[in-house]
């Protein structure tokens, strides 16, 4: 399997020439080149086929028929925020208001209910196919929507709904905002947040579930001919997505509906010894973090919003059991032992992997390993016992971002209707519109709103140095922790958008060696998420 990833990444080269298929390898031939002369030859070489990859793959993508043939796409310079865009605020307050009170709501919605998900018109999202959808065989458990609400009484109404899936691209979630729209205005809503927890054991909410082939075969000769996008191929299926669509938006409505006044409590608790970094540098935040929202009604449920940056990959990518992993028995066992209800939101995940090896199964089922992972992770939540009030002070802020997309197989799922991103030409470059936001709640805790997934060295430092790093150059921004200036930082990955990985700049790989290179929109993501993230702090503080 260590050879297989070389050999897919000069796949990448033919997928792009003879339009055919890559697909991902699961493991990867690591190449450190500050260990010796071979080593650092072996490395440059590796670069220079990423090269001519991106050199010929940019070439192709403006000869292949795609969405754009003989179309005029929107040109970057006159592009202009959606209605569908929530900023949020133009300053933070740091006081509280008169009149100030936490409230807060919770909804849940099936995306599977009414569906014969069985009936092999679905895709599942662990992996890319080569000839045909990898289609579900059984149910495991629920693929869902959690959605929290919440307001300081003062500043307005806030929404995160979390999806079971495995991304969204921010097409997506345009959509399902435009549904609110009306509804937003009515409630007083200053921004809708959605995001998902990346499980690959699910239904395809992306489209990179797709059967390769077929769509790079069909797409671009539809296009051609100007065959209405709803009938290219994709891992997607309209199907579900507008049931999706629905799902989600009635259940921000409820959420909202429901909300009422409390007490909001922060806390953490170490849970290190339950993950671990796949990919060097070795950093990552190890705990799980609990906002508990009490309400005053005593017959009424906690909320709790919990985050912790774990990828869900309890099931092989090639599964066909549909299960929303180890997050969901996480929430069903916060609910059995505690009542609460409970939202579970994907933290800085880049390469971070469970570690289960002290962990007891649970059940003797095909989900036994990921039930026993979220129980025992839902277990360090719940004790938690080391609490701090916080004062009704809510603040968030957005802001589009400019992405140049420089990865050809990116553009190419783009162009050919497989993932829905907001795209716009920039001279001879895709630019991809994304969001990047922060939030903070009492002064104490910020959020980074991060569209993907994103190294953990950004957030808290770390980076690899610069003589450590393949481009032998040096990561100079401070971590994200730093520039927010508040007690606790903490990170809501897959947030709006699904750009894929996010790393340092410097410490871009070559995709004949790595994953993540592979799975990157941009080489220059990590340098113009960061920005974004100083920019919006540095205007609102």
């Amino acid at each position: 399997m260590k050879t297989a990833k070389k050999i897919i990444a000069l796949m990448l080269t033919f997928v792009l020439v003879a339009l055919t298929v890559v697909v991902p390898a699961s493991a990867a031939s690591k190449v450190d080149p500050s260990e010796g002369p071979m080593q650092k030859f072996e490395a440059t070489m590796y670069m220079l086929l990423d090269k001519f990859v991106m050199v010929v793959g940019k070439v192709l993508n403006k000869v292949i028929p795609g969405l754009d043939w003989g179309k005029t796409w929107q040109n970057y310079d006159d592009y202009q925020s959606p209605d569908s865009f929530y900023k949020g605020e133009d300053k933070f307050e740091t006081e509280v208001q008169s009149g100030s009170v936490w409230s807060a709501g919770y909804a849940y919605g099936s995306l599977l209910e009414g569906l014969d998900i069985l009936s092999g018109e679905y895709n599942m999202a662990g992996s890319l196919q080569t000839f045909s959808g990898h289609k579900p065989t059984e149910v495991l458990d629920d693929q869902g929507v959690n959605v929290y609400a919440i307001s300081d009484g003062v500043s307005g109404i806030v929404v995160q709904a979390v999806v079971d899936g495995y991304g969204l691209a921010r097409g997506d979630v345009l959509k399902i905002r435009e549904k609110l729209a009306s509804f937003a205005a009515e409630k007083g809503i200053i921004s809708i947040n959605i995001s998902t927890l990346h499980q690959h054991s699910l239904i395809d909410t992306l489209g990179m579930g797709v059967a390769l082939i077929p769509a790079l075969m069909l797409n671009p000769g539809m296009n051609a001919v100007g065959i209405d996008k709803s009938e290219l191929t994709s891992g997607k299926t309209d199907k579900f997505m507008n049931n999706l669509y629905e799902v989600v938006t009635s259940s921000i409505i409820e959420a909202v509906n429901d909300m009422e006044e409390g007490s909001l409590y922060y806390g953490s608790a170490d849970a290190s010894d339950l993950m671990h970094d796949k990919r060097k540098p070795d950093v990552f935040d190890g705990e799980i973090h609990r906002f508990r929202f009490d309400p005053y009604n005593e017959a009424s449920d906690e909320i709790w919003l919990c985050e912790a940056g774990i990828h869900c990959t309890g099931y092989s990518g090639d599964s066909t059991a549909i299960s929303s992993d180890f997050p969901y028995y996480f929430k069903e066992y916060v609910k059995e032992t505690t009542g609460a209800d409970v939202v579970y939101v994907q933290g800085a995940e880049l390469a971070i992997g469970d570690d289960r090896d002290t962990i007891k199964n649970v059940g003797s089922g095909k989900n036994a390993r990921v039930k026993g992972y979220g129980i025992e992770l839902a277990k360090r939540a719940i004790a938690i016992d080391e609490e701090e009030k916080l004062a009704p002070v809510l603040n968030i802020r957005l802001t589009e971002v400019a992405l140049t997309a420089d990865n050809p197989v990116h553009i190419l799922a783009v162009r050919e209707g497989i993932v829905d991103s907001v795209v716009t030409k920039n001279g001879g470059d895709f630019t991809v519109i994304t969001e990047v936001g922060y939030m903070e709640l009492g002064n104490k805790v910020g959020i980074a709103m991060i569209p993907g997934e994103i190294a953990p060295e950004i957030l808290w430092g770390g980076a690899v140095s610069k003589d450590a790093s393949w481009t032998k150059t040096s990561w100079d921004y401070a971590p994200m922790k730093d520039t927010a200036g508040v007690e606790k930082l903490i990170c809501f990955g897959l947030n709006n958008d699904q750009i894929g990985y996010i790393l340092t700049d410097n410490d871009i790989r070559s995709m004949f060696t790595e994953n993540e290179e592979i799975n990157a929109a941009s080489v220059k993501a990590g340098s113009v998420i960061t920005s974004a993230f100083e920019s919006i702090v540095a205007a609102v503080k």
